[in-house]
């Protein structure tokens, strides 16, 4: 069974994860709305928290794990000292890490269209 950790993040061909972190968030720090390119898993170890997902809102505790689709808009406010491990499914080729925004980078859609355009006029 290969090991990885957030620094390193090397996964074998078969692991439906492509990143993943440890984040420890104080009361009051807030994750802006922002998407991803790929699904992701918010596992909250500790503490408490509101997050906003597909325009609905989620109390958070221990144990709880929001599931965000590709695409979807999310959002996180800490209410109480946080630790949270964070997942990103399958990331698909030429797929983007990090926070994404409306009106600043293009939505998964817009950017998945791209995609097919541009690998279309590559054959």
């Amino acid at each position: 069974m290969p090991k990885t950790n957030p620094r390193e993040g090397k996964f074998p061909t078969w692991s439906e994860i492509s990143k993943y972190g440890i984040n420890t968030l104080n009361a009051g720090d807030t994750v802006k709305l922002h998407f991803h390119d790929a699904n992701e898993f918010w596992v909250i170890v500790e503490g408490r928290g509101v997050a906003t997902s597909e325009g609905l809102e989620y109390e958070l505790g221990p144990g709880d794990m929001l599931q965000t689709k590709a695409g979807d808009e999310h959002s996180l406010v800490v209410t109480e000292k946080m630790v949270a491990v964070y997942l990103y499914g399958v990331m698909p080729s030429g797929g983007r890490f990090g926070y994404l925004y409306r009106g600043v980078d293009p939505s998964f859609e817009e950017w998945q269209d791209s995609r097919k355009k541009t690998q279309g006029t590559q054959r």
